[in-house]
């Protein structure tokens, strides 16, 4: 009996090394990435609950989890018609990177709609905006019938009306091919770096740690008692937590303060930029997974930062919490460059290999398990970025404005799933590209109006579908070929994408988006938030603010600094990626967690070895596991309790 269940697995485990990209896989996964795409603009309008801005989406979590469960059930049924392991990981991949668009209330396609209404919706004679901005506007890319515009932000009008859908076809898909084309570019540079990354350089890549284990065939991570022990936990907290803001009596365990009452009145402290310290288990559990001197630099680096923030407000140098002396977030930029440039030299060597294979000269490196062979991937790559430069063109952007934004937007997407797959940061919002823009008010109305229809995009660079793909192909290695799975990248995000503007019309149209009852209004807020700034910025005089470069400057020297002794020191404490993250609002927000994380694994090492980190970690996936879980169904319960 023994040996034939030993057999049936066996058989099970080579089944799915055979079939990785199946067509059962990419349907499913089609299938799931609309509902999810709605759930999460509806989240993100009404109740501000779930939200993608973390490296392992919660949400996606979840779906896996359910996925899981009912393929259990369908395996004690028909066996036969089961799904394996390796199928179910394609279709969370698909569903992970189309919610790269949708990741949270501040950025990208989320908020894009409404952008695209927004001017149309308050322009009147007395802020002159139909003479100041309508006419920079490119309105193929807008959507600008009145009634429309109206609808999308009143409610009460059917989205598959005409006259709806004659308003918005061509825009979305417009901005769908845009985004499309992005996520070409990306495959195609992630397919080009895999080898290096996974197999030359063995990079961890900790965010596919969960996934992995939770879709392996022998099921071994549900068996663990360290695994349940943690999940049991983190629910158990979850559910009393939840449970507590039904009936205020019951007692809470918070993840989170909130010191803004005490310090936004009260100098210097007012000057510091976020008034959160959240340490939920899920973000513990995450920072978990980092290098130790990751941990250590980030929260290092995040308290010099705030130190910075009180400095300047105490000395009179600034009034401004967000933008002003010390630049934070121009210092990212510089340090990022830094980091860029360092990264390029070290490699130049491979990309040369790789040049040499796309010509397919003798001494090549081999390519046959790529997503894509090195000269596909190359030549698709620049013409990807050429669709990119000519739709920036016709939005308005002056050419060299066009080539700029289009190799800081690829390289840094690249370098953010370096990161990631180097380090695996619990958030990569990197903030300040469009503060820097900014900053050079010579450029002309068409390009400044174009970077306003993009300006949420590049507030955080948190809608990244580039370390999905790379951990997506690193995932994927024990396939014989890749190729499957990067058309299924590219197919998922494009519906993703469509889905999103689905799903705000869905959801906007019949309730108008002025109704919004998420607590800060954002999406709305960031249409405001944008347009009013390009309405300041169209009456100032031609010129430079040198202040941010400054800054630029100082941070690539410190981060080029830190780079030299890293490489040159190995025991040097200070990891120089964390300079770039420390400074985004995600990470000043969640350093407590990741302190407390830093603790928690520096003791375990010290104390256990690396014996014992390893025993640790089917507790630390409980606690992941369980606090998304909990979160999820209790996102889906409130509605009910709360329509």
């Amino acid at each position: 009996m023994r040996e034939g269940s030993s057999a049936a697995k066996r058989e099970r485990s080579a089944a799915a090394t055979r079939l990785f990209v199946t067509w059962r896989a990419i349907a499913l996964g089609c299938l799931l990435v609309p509902l999810n795409a709605y759930w999460l603009t509806y989240n993100v309008w009404y109740r501000n609950q779930l939200t993608g801005g973390i490296s392992l989406y919660n949400t996606t979590v979840f779906i896996l989890v359910a996925l899981l469960g009912a393929n259990c059930l369908v395996k004690r049924w028909q066996p036969r018609r089961a799904l394996t392991g390796a199928e179910l990981l394609v279709a969370y991949l698909m569903v992970t990177v189309a919610t790269t668009m949708a990741t949270t209330p501040w950025d990208g396609v989320t908020t894009l709609p409404t952008i695209l209404t927004y001017p149309f919706r308050v322009a009147s004679l007395s802020n002159q905006w139909g003479e100041r901005i309508l006419p920079l506007l490119p309105r193929w890319a807008m959507v600008d019938n009145p009634a429309a515009v109206e609808g999308f932000w009143q409610g009460r009008m059917n989205p598959y009306s005409f006259q709806v859908l004659a308003a918005w076809w061509r825009p979305a898909l417009w901005w769908t091919s845009f985004f499309a084309a992005l996520a070409w570019v990306l495959l195609c540079l992630s397919s080009v770096v895999r080898k290096r990354w996974s197999e030359e350089e063995k990079l961890t890549f900790p965010m596919t740690l969960l996934p992995l284990a939770m879709t392996n065939e022998d099921g071994s991570l549900w068996r663990s008692r360290g695994f349940r022990i943690g999940a049991t936990a983190t629910s158990a907290v979850a559910l009393l937590n939840f449970a507590s803001s039904l009936l205020p009596a019951l007692p809470s365990i918070p993840f989170g303060i909130y010191h803004g009452q005490y310090t936004a009145s009260l100098r210097p402290w007012s000057g510091i930029r976020q008034p959160y310290l959240w340490y939920s288990p899920f973000l513990i559990g995450l920072s978990y997974l980092m290098p130790l001197d990751l941990l250590l630099s980030l929260w290092v680096f995040t308290v010099i930062g705030k130190l910075q923030q009180v400095a300047t407000i105490h000395f009179g140098w600034n009034t401004q919490t967000w933008w002003g002396p010390p630049y934070q977030d121009a210092q990212i930029w510089g340090g990022l460059i830094a980091v860029i440039a360092t990264v390029v030299w070290l490699e130049r060597r491979y990309l040369s290999r790789v040049v040499v294979a796309a010509l397919r000269r003798p001494g090549s490196v081999l390519d046959d398990r790529e997503a894509l062979k090195h000269r596909t991937a190359l030549l698709g790559a620049a013409v990807g970025c050429g669709y990119l430069w000519f739709f920036l063109f016709r939005l308005g952007f002056q050419h060299w404005a066009a080539a700029v934004f289009v190799l800081a937007l690829v390289s840094v997407s690249m370098m953010v799933a370096r990161f990631r797959a180097q380090l695996g940061p619990p958030h990569h919002e990197l903030r300040g590209e469009d503060l820097l823009w900014r900053s050079y008010t010579g450029l002309a109305g068409r390009t400044q109006a174009g970077l306003t229809l993009l300006g949420s995009y590049i507030m955080g660079y948190r809608d990244n579908p580039a370390p999905v793909m790379v951990e997506g192909l690193r995932m994927g290695e024990r396939e014989q070929s890749l190729r499957g799975l990067g058309a299924a990248f590219v197919l998922a995000l494009a519906l993703g994408v469509f889905s999103v503007f689905w799903a705000n019309l869905q959801l906007n149209y019949v309730n108008g988006a002025d109704h919004c009852t998420e607590i800060w209004k954002t999406p709305p807020g960031i249409a405001a938030q944008v347009f009013g700034d390009l309405n300041a910025r169209l009456g100032q005089a031609p010129g430079i603010d040198w202040g941010p470069f400054l800054a630029m400057g100082i941070g690539a020297a410190v981060c080029a600094l830190l780079m030299w002794l890293k490489l040159s020191v190995p025991s040097f404490p200070l990891h120089p990626v964390a300079f770039p993250l420390s400074a985004g609002g995600a990470i000043e927000g969640t350093f407590a967690g990741i302190f407390i994380a830093w603790v928690v694994k520096a003791s375990v090492l010290r104390w256990g070895g690396l014996r014992a980190y390893r025993a640790s970690l089917p507790i630390v996936f409980g606690v992941i596991v369980g606090e998304a879980v909990c979160g999820a169904v209790v996102a889906l319960v409130r509605p009910l309790l709360w329509p």
